[in-house]
């Protein structure tokens, strides 16, 4: 019985002469190397127990000396189940070996926990990836040291068999010893047959050395990497400001961080995802990295979760699997979601409903429903506030994703089976048509929506404001009609109804043999779309498309799209004539139609090929030779009653006269300051006069200098505190100025006793 003895080396023969031995307990000692010259002379041993050591494997042929072996322990903490260890299995089915029981797998993770001698051969197979027992780094965390500092670095990991290697690997790339630079990289070393170690100098560290040092341990089938940061200082070096910073992750306060150094901020918790937080993993952080000049450079927040519920809960539904079995009930509880969109604040709010969107749209030709839903769910996102779809827009192209979506619905649900197709939301209407070229006379489309019973009909169809409440009824809805008379949209409207928007594609659009040579020769998809407005249609470049001399329009009446799939076509021949409501007041208005291709793919209005026919009131008709969306841009900033802001500066007069009057202000006041005992002067007038022209030479100071200043609140309430108060001040004293000059000029004198001259006051009335 040897067990608990530390014992870590046998030599060679070490039991010769205990021939007669039947048990050998080895157990929970350091032997890590096992050849089988241990085991000579031990020709009657029954019972070999090695469990406990800190070998992971058995060298081929081990137990060859043991002839009359019978059970075999040899259970350990680092134990690996793989192609190195089939041997035994054979040798003990042929000898007769009984393994015990309790000699169970360590490694690899599929097999752990099983019992060794219930295992099968092809179980024990050597593929990745490689898993190491013990594989450690020392030292193991960020290490901060100045320029010509020596540090070493020691690699060990476990010994699995003899084609393990380690190496050293810097921003990528091998390193070997360097004797220039002072990098020194020593000989593996084998320990106990179990462990393998090498080591790294770095000597006299260079800047150079900043960044991630990595071990490599690997064999013939697999690898394992651990690395180490080194972040190496000057003597002065920089650092970067501690910073707030706000974003769709919450608030982060990073503080004041030396030049070099990546900052960690562990990530905010919320009350409605507490759970996550608590389910035993590692805490998640964010970082940013401080540059060696002392600026904040890269820095990452993704492993983070959102600060509003609501950007999570739409994570979620971006992150759960579609299948036909789910997809109807996942697109209901989404579109009823999606109905509190006008509380929505986040550009990744937008983003995750586009790319759910396109993950709906592939089923819409198994489930028409989908279709319903998708148009539900668009019509509800113009809900979101304008800024949100615009940052979601230039983000990600949030928002032309969206509208492609729309407009593949109708190509995937029209069929032979279905010939018409019409769907309606609060702020989208589709309809769609499968129609035959050779019998097309002319189609004329157009979109109502549902006046409120309370509401005035006459300012409705005036004044555009027609626009959606929140009243459930006021639907939009595509109404159309075969044949080639165009219909005005000023006498569409009809008593609960109000026309918003009209298509009027004219039979002439068939008129050439080559421009209806359909898939099948025989059909074609006609469908129309309209937006309410054109929030989806945000621009994220200037309007210069547009010709417009640099104004910046803006879209005034609803978005229209018109297409024909199936039949190919060039510029038509007969245009299109759209009839489009106004919802709001504007002048220079212009027709365009929103190109996808403009700004690298993020899409703008662009004015060739459309043109306005005419206007009549709060209505506009344009035509255009092809097909797209339309819509009427107008500049609204100048029908406003603010007047237009006047700029930084007044004019250059006022500043001249200010400062004359200035001067000639503080002339006075120091000239009665400094002579006020040669000037002869009542106290009372004196006082009175100085307080009149230093309230005065306040009131023009501060009106010639922040007047204009309007775009920064705080001065400009300062400003008007200033203004009251000084110009109050200047009436005051006016007043008192005044009254105290009539009490002088009405006072009766003095009757003369010694004389008949009545003597003169004895202080002037005024003295100059």
């Amino acid at each position: 019985d040897l067990k608990n003895n530390l014992i870590s080396t046998i030599e060679p023969g070490a039991f010769h002469g205990l021939s007669e031995l039947k048990r050998l307990d080895l157990s929970n000692n350091r032997i890590g190397c096992l050849t089988p010259e241990m085991f000579v002379g031990l020709n009657s041993l029954h019972k070999l127990n090695l469990s406990g050591n800190i070998f992971s494997s058995l060298m081929n042929g081990l137990f060859s000396e043991l002839l009359a072996l019978k059970a075999l322990h040899f259970n350990t903490d680092s134990l690996i189940c793989d192609c190195n260890l089939k041997w035994v299995l054979q040798w003990a089915r042929n000898a007769s070996v009984r393994i015990a029981e309790e000699t169970v797998c360590a490694y690899p993770s599929a097999l752990q926990g099983l019992s060794f001698r219930n295992l099968k051969e092809n179980q024990l197979i050597c593929a990745g990836p490689l898993e190491l027992p013990l594989f450690e780094l020392i030292p193991s965390q960020r290490q901060v040291v100045f320029h010509g500092d020596r540090l070493p670095f020691q690699c060990t990991a476990t010994y699995v068999d003899n084609t393990t290697q380690v190496h050293w690997y810097h921003a990528g790339h091998l390193v070997e010893t360097d004797e220039e630079s002072g990098i020194f990289v020593e000989d593996s070393i084998i320990h106990d047959c179990c462990l393998i170690t090498r080591e790294l100098i770095l000597s006299s560290i260079d800047i150079d050395a900043t960044g991630e040092w990595e071990c490599l341990v690997n064999n013939s089938y697999g690898n394992s990497t651990k690395q180490v940061e080194i972040v190496v200082l000057e003597t002065a070096a920089p650092y970067c400001p501690a910073e707030r910073i706000i974003n769709n992750k919450g608030d982060f306060r990073w503080p004041k961080t030396l030049a070099g150094i990546t900052a960690y901020h562990p990530c905010l918790q919320y009350s409605f995802n507490s759970i996550a937080f608590h389910n035993g993993a590692e805490e998640s952080k964010a970082w940013r990295k401080c540059n060696r000049t002392g600026r904040w450079d890269e820095e990452n927040y993704s492993e983070c979760p959102y600060s509003q519920e609501v950007t999570q809960v739409l994570h979620a539904f971006s992150q759960m699997h579609i299948n036909l079995t789910t997809v109807l009930e996942f697109s209901r509880q989404l579109t009823a979601y999606t109905r509190g969109a006008s509380h929505f604040a986040d550009k990744m709010d937008v983003i995750y409903l586009a790319y759910i969107m396109e993950k709906l749209i592939v089923f819409v030709d198994e489930f028409e429903d989908i279709g319903d839903a998708l148009i539900e769910i668009a019509s509800n996102i113009m809900l979101v506030d304008d800024h949100v779809l615009w940052m979601a827009q230039k983000e990600d192209k949030a928002c032309t994703r969206i509208v492609r979506c729309v407009e593949h619905i109708a190509s995937q649900i029209l069929t032979s089976n279905i010939q018409v197709i019409s769907k309606g939301s609060r702020n989208i209407a589709l309809e769609a048509f499968m129609i035959k070229p050779s019998s097309f006379t002319g189609m004329t489309c157009t979109a109502f929506q549902k006046i409120p019973a309370n509401s005035d009909k006459s300012v409705v169809r005036d004044l555009g404001s027609w626009e959606a409440s929140h009243h459930p009824d006021q639907h939009l809805n595509f109404k159309c009609n075969t044949g080639n008379l165009n219909g005005s949209l000023v006498n569409s409207s009809t008593r609960n109804a109000v026309a918003v928007a009209s298509v009027h594609l004219p039979q002439s659009v068939f008129s050439q043999s080559s421009a209806w040579q359909s898939v099948d020769n025989s059909t074609c998809k006609l469908q129309f779309i309209v937006f309410r407005n054109g929030k989806l249609f945000p621009s994220t470049g200037n309007s210069s498309n547009l010709a417009d001399d640099g104004k910046r329009r803006t879209v005034a009446t609803p978005a229209v799209f018109a297409k024909i799939d199936g039949c190919s076509f060039g510029n038509l021949t007969s245009p299109l004539t759209i009839g489009l409501r106004h919802f709001a007041r504007g002048i220079d208005p212009i027709a365009a139609f929103w190109d996808f291709d403009l700004l690298d793919g993020h899409g703008g209005w662009w004015g060739e090929g459309c043109h306005i026919i005419s206007s009549a009131g709060n209505i506009t008709t344009i035509q255009s030779t092809h097909f797209s969306n339309f819509a009427v841009l107008m500049d609204f900033k100048t029908v406003l009653s603010f007047p237009q802001y006047p700029g930084e500066f007044l004019h250059p007069v006022v500043y001249a006269c200010t400062a004359v009057m200035l001067l000639c202000l503080f002339a006075s006041i120091i000239t009665y300051i400094v002579h006020h005992s040669t000037i002869r002067i009542s106290r009372k007038g004196w006082h009175m006069l100085l307080n009149f022209c230093f309230h005065t030479a306040l009131t023009f100071a501060v009106f010639a200098g922040g007047i204009n200043r309007i775009k920064y609140p705080i001065i400009c309430q300062a400003v008007g505190i200033v203004l009251h108060y000084s110009t109050l001040s200047t009436m005051l004293w006016i007043g008192v100025t005044a009254r105290n000059i009539y009490k002088q000029v009405t006072k009766k004198p003095q009757p003369c006793q010694n004389s008949d001259q009545p003597s003169y006051p004895k202080q002037p009335l005024l003295r100059y």
